[in-house]
């Protein structure tokens, strides 16, 4: 598995436009409601962390709302 580094997202926007990428972080923060939720994720290339969405259509949607702060996650 090959992960992508949150500053070439940012760098070179164009380039992963429109394709599925998987980047591995660690949670700043979870915020989540009934049916969505918010991960900020940071793997330390970049200033900037990555904000991830995620929604109740999922099937893990309950165990990535219980997500701490601090924990290692891989999201495709």
């Amino acid at each position: 598995m090959e992960l992508t580094n949150i500053k070439d997202l940012f760098r070179e926007k164009e380039k992963y436009q429109g394709r599925k990428v998987t980047v591995g972080g660690w949670v700043r923060s979870n915020r989540d409601s009934k049916n969505f939720g918010f991960l900020v994720v940071n793997d330390g290339t970049f200033f900037e962390p990555l904000q991830i969405v995620y929604h109740d259509n999922m099937e893990n949607f309950a165990e990535v709302s219980k997500l701490n702060v601090g924990a290692a996650i891989i999201v495709k």
